[in-house]
């Protein structure tokens, strides 16, 4: 397989959130037609945050390890996944939220909670799949031990 061959491939399985995407690519044309600025002291934080949720989203990634994301052979119960059963959804919803501060668009800041309430309901439509994946091990051993999200 050719290097751009595995780059597609990975590229199919990161679950980057077509709500998250849209929230942000929204933001980003709404500011070219009609700016809304956010102070310069939200550059710093959104930086932070921004990193700091794109981290999360990687490792969580990683941590899943090889494999389809729709049809997953095991479940993944430990690190980032132990501290809430979506951490990479989690992250990329903090990346969008630093991305806003980042670019200082308020935008974008206005367009995260109605995203993050649109990956909510698909998080939803994936929990009744799992359970009806892995049954008790999903809900007995994990989903009554770790958050949703935090």
């Amino acid at each position: 397989m050719t290097g751009r061959g595995r780059l597609q491939a990975a590229a199919d399985h990161i679950p980057l959130p077509a709500e998250t995407i849209t929230g942000v690519l929204t933001a980003a044309l709404v500011q070219q037609v009609r700016p809304l600025r956010l102070p310069a002291w939200a550059r710093p934080i959104g930086s932070v945050l921004a990193r700091s949720g794109l981290l999360v989203a990687l490792a969580a990634w990683r941590e899943r390890g090889p494999g389809s994301l729709e049809e997953p052979a095991a479940l993944v119960t430990g690190g980032l996944h132990g501290l809430s059963r979506n951490p990479i959804y989690l992250g990329f919803t903090t990346a969008h939220l630093g991305l806003a501060g980042v670019t200082r668009n308020g935008w974008m800041l206005a367009t995260c909670p109605v995203s993050a309430a649109l990956v909510h309901r698909w998080v939803l439509k994936e929990e009744r799949w799992l359970h009806e994946r892995f049954g008790g091990e999903y809900d007995d051993a994990y989903r009554a031990r770790v958050r949703r999200y935090l």
